[in-house]
């Protein structure tokens, strides 16, 4: 029976990036997806800031910005009349022309409007460097994170369909496994997935065994309902289409949102690009393919035209407004990422880029519970940070449907909504910020000073370089920049696991920063200036940073 660490069943972003992050730090992974390709059909459209600082730290961004100029090439002329702009092109980061925040997106299919939006914002102003990378259709974004696995020597197999996961002593144990909870059962055939039990995964190829197994399988996930995880939330209200369609006459067809008695569509801004929901009863069998004449018939009806379909590029998709979280992220040593733990209206991609949140939230900290050097209750850490954050997110989607209805008590609260609150300019920027997913925040040390607990943002150095120029092989970064390098002995021995950039700034209001992995930063002075300060103050900077690096990295940094 054959073995590896750990086993990614789904390879969509969620399932892909997280490989990637296992890989770099040295395990063995193995990636089972039931389809023989990648699937082109349209899903979502791009990714927000946060994802594509994501991509930056691991060296992806490049790739991502050839994705969105090949979108926006496409996009062409097309865009022109819809109320779509583009996202503007980026200056060579290397030049000091100003960054300008991507102001891209929607909430209910009210277009976020960039000249209400304050550029100036501190908020906005961290998060600048990526917006050349953001129109990222979720194929290409799939293509170019499994040539980065296939790069890493992640071994993906396709055209294996999983069936099932069991516990089984014996096989072979986990590499020195630290600070995982106690023994659980669950139902179903996952019956004995315990923490110190391999896991069988059944597939249509055979058996596999693995230390860990992570389902991101989707929100019809397999193994989380063998596991009878609760998927707990509310039902569908709606249902809604997406496709590219060739259509005989699109010319009744308004570009951009249209709200209708029966519902919602938008078209464009990809030539063809049809998106239609509806409100009232579901479909028999939401399983079923969707037929031309299906989708011909909800275009009919919610736009009140006759308009005719003449084909299909690949395949149209069929979603609802269903929001449910899994009660749990783990059972055992099987953990649930992605769609297979929260699924929501598929508004702006918001699943895509919650999904990576969790793929690189999970992949340093199992990488460090299977390697052998996590701090006990580490893993446990991925599911109370990454809980509400989808818990957040549902409710940001179930405020939006209820902004969609055609009814005339709801246009008139878009009206007040979209044509009063979002016209202030502070209240544009909120919304963008939260949309964008740069304002995400961790509880991660008994006493923080700003930015700790945020996401680190556009770090530039004063070696002209970034923080995100150092972060391309997973391990936390220690940036220094205390005038003597005060801190270059916390890396101590663990340089293996941090990488110390030392980085005197003559700029004193500059923090020293601990960022971990996924680019959360965990510890900060509170200014450079600690060099000047009194010894007890030197010696709090440095105590806390001890505190940051026991607590995530499992060891002190202080003599004994």
């Amino acid at each position: 029976m054959r073995h590896t660490d750990v086993i990614v069943v789904g390879a969509g972003p969620t399932g892909l990036f997280l490989a990637g992050e296992l890989a770099l730090q040295g395990v063995r992974v193995t990636v089972l997806e039931r389809l023989e390709e990648p699937d082109p059909t349209i899903k979502a459209g791009s990714i927000n800031v946060a994802s594509a600082e994501i991509l930056d730290r691991r060296g992806l961004l490049p790739a991502a910005e050839r994705a969105q100029r090949r979108l926006m090439a496409s996009v062409g002329a097309f865009a022109g009349g819809t109320g779509h702009r583009p996202v503007r092109e980026q200056p060579d980061r290397r030049e000091r022309t100003p960054r300008r925040f991507p102001v891209a997106g929607h909430f209910a299919g009210m277009l976020f409007r960039g000249e209400l939006v304050d550029q100036s914002d501190p908020v906005l102003a961290a998060h600048t460097a990526v917006a050349g990378g953001v129109v990222v259709p979720q194929h290409d974004l799939e293509l170019l994170l499994g040539e980065h696995c296939d790069r890493l020597g992640v071994e993906i197999r396709r055209g294996v369909e999983v069936r099932g996961v069991r516990g089984v002593r014996g096989v072979r144990g986990v590499r020195g496994v630290r600070g995982v909870r106690g023994v659980r059962g669950v139902r179903g055939t996952g019956e004995g997935l315990m923490d110190d039990a391999d896991v069988v995964v059944e597939t249509s190829a055979g058996e596999l065994t693995a230390g860990w197994v992570v389902a991101a399988d989707g929100g019809r996930s397999v193994i989380r309902k063998q596991l009878g995880v609760e998927f707990i939330g509310t039902d569908p209200q709606m249902v809604g289409y997406q496709a590219i369609a060739d259509f005989d006459d699109p010319s009744e067809l308004n570009r951009g949102w249209t709200w209708t008695p029966r519902g919602v569509y938008a078209y464009g801004p990809i030539p063809g690009r049809i998106l239609v929901a509806r409100f009232g009863s579901q479909p028999e069998d939401r399983n079923a393919p969707v037929t031309i004449a299906e989708l011909e018939r909800v275009v009919r009806n919610v736009t009140g035209t006759e308009v005719t379909l003449k084909g299909l590029q690949g395949r149209a998709t069929r979603w609802s407004d269903h929001a449910r979280q899994a009660r749990t992220y783990r059972h055992g040593r099987v953990l649930l990422a992605g769609d297979a733990a929260h699924v929501h209206a598929p508004f702006s991609g918001q699943g895509l880029n919650l999904g990576l949140g969790d793929a690189v939230n999970l992949g340093w900290k199992l990488a460090a519970t299977v390697n052998g050097w996590a701090p006990a209750g580490l893993l446990d850490t991925y599911e109370t940070e990454r809980h509400p954050i989808a818990a957040w997110v549902l409710d940001w989607t179930r405020a939006q449907v209820a902004l969609l209805r055609g009814d005339e008590h709801t246009a008139r609260l878009r009206k007040i909504v979209g044509g009063e609150l979002l016209t202030v300019p502070g209240a544009m920027n909120r919304v963008v910020a939260l949309t964008s997913g740069i304002t995400q925040h961790y509880d991660v040390a008994d006493e923080a000073v700003a930015p700790v607990g945020s996401i680190a943002g556009d770090v530039e150095l004063a070696s002209g370089n970034r923080l995100a120029d150092h972060a391309h092989d997973g391990r936390f970064i220690l940036v220094d920049r205390s005038p003597d390098g005060q801190f270059a002995t916390a890396a101590g021995e663990l340089k293996s696991r941090i990488t110390y950039v030392a980085d005197p700034a003559p700029d004193t209001s500059l923090p020293s920063l601990l960022v971990r992995p996924d680019g959360i930063v965990v510890w900060a002075t509170a200014t450079t200036q600690d060099a000047a300060l009194s010894a007890h103050h030197v010696h709090d900077a440095h105590e806390r940073l001890d505190a940051a690096i026991r607590r995530w990295i499992g060891a002190s940094s202080l003599p004994l």
